[in-house]
């Protein structure tokens, strides 16, 4: 008895090791958002090693952690305002940084208080934030009030992942386990969008392109794009290199680049894809290991293409093909 017992829970753990995706693991070169500044310089936020900024004149990286001012050393999502302060979401909330110091707004204003995944300011001043649970909160800077939105609202899920204001003034909010749903600002409430069937429940990324295409990352489902009128679905069977889409951006030449994550169905496909309006490039060997799981995507000044992944920093060399890991140097800034 006792043997097969054994036997039983040694299987179960080989199951969750070799089948089970994974998301949400925390490792300690997991590379989770990025972004580059007005003042050009990138920063990457990690998951247990707080935030590097990226010099773009001396080349050198600057960390950040709990010991200057943020309230977690893991950092789930990045983003800057109009008047250049950078918002910074953690496991415990929300932290501004203005050049000089850290603010932990969470303990501040009482909002949004774990899991922070995404940060947006709309046209009107308000920064729209979206957690792991807690569903949004809107949060005025001036006046300091806050409004929280979950399900009994209208939202799909309570666990929002990534947020949107389009050209047009439209929030869309991607969710964990509701889809895609739009705010009207005139009534005060939330829509779902039904997206004609090509969406999955599970939206980790929304962006639009110059064009005024918004791109939705499908977790496990490829990608939706919506070019004002109507929805189309890609994925495999259309060219997209891995159906297992965790993030979208678009560089200065247009060329639209998707990141992408292991799944059981997406084994040994390409963990990066770039889509020049006309076909696919899929990139599978980012690091000397093999394919690993790419969280977030930006271009420098220079027009190079960064990788943060669920093991490490990389820079892609266009000349060579090739992708350079800078996690080494990063680890050892000092």
């Amino acid at each position: 008895m006792k043997k097969h017992y054994l036997h039983k829970q040694i299987c179960t753990l080989l199951l969750f090791i070799v089948f089970i995706p994974c998301y949400g693991q925390v490792d300690g070169n997991m590379f989770r958002c990025s972004l580059r500044d007005k003042s050009v310089n990138l920063w990457f936020g990690t998951i247990g090693k707080g935030v590097y900024r990226y010099d773009a004149v001396s080349g050198g990286f600057t960390n950040f952690t709990k010991q200057d001012g943020l309230n977690s050393n893991s950092i789930e999502s990045v983003y800057e305002d109009k008047a250049g302060n950078l918002w910074f979401g953690t496991e415990f909330g929300v932290c501004r940084y203005d050049g000089k110091s850290f603010i932990d707004i969470t303990k501040k204003e009482e909002l949004c208080k774990f899991d922070v995944n995404c940060i947006v300011e709309d046209r009107s001043g308000n920064i729209w934030i979206g957690s792991n649970g807690w569903g949004v909160c809107r949060y005025n800077p001036i006046s300091g009030s806050v409004t929280n939105f979950t399900k009994e609202q209208g939202l799909g899920s309570n666990a929002i992942q990534c947020i949107l204001e389009d050209k047009a003034g439209n929030l869309w909010f991607g969710e964990r386990a509701g889809g895609v749903c739009r705010f009207d600002s005139a009534t005060n409430s939330f829509s779902k969008v039904v997206g004609e069937g090509c969406f999955s429940s599970q939206i980790m990324d929304i962006k639009e392109d110059k064009m005024g295409n918004i791109w939705f990352a499908n977790l496990y489902n490829g990608v939706c794009r919506y070019d004002g009128k109507s929805f189309t679905h890609i994925n495999k069977e259309k060219g997209l290199c891995n159906d297992t889409v965790t993030c979208v951006y678009e560089d200065k030449k247009g060329n639209i680049w998707f990141g992408c994550g292991s799944s059981k169905w997406d084994s040994g496909v390409g963990r990066l894809c770039r889509y020049d309006g006309k076909s696919f490039t899929g990139f599978e060997k980012i690091d000397s290991f093999g394919s690993t799981d790419v969280w977030t995507i930006v271009e420098d000044n220079d027009g190079n293409i960064w990788v943060g992944t669920r093991s490490g920093l990389f820079r892609f060399h266009s000349p060579s093909n090739r992708f350079i890991n800078y996690t080494f140097k990063v680890n050892n800034h000092d």
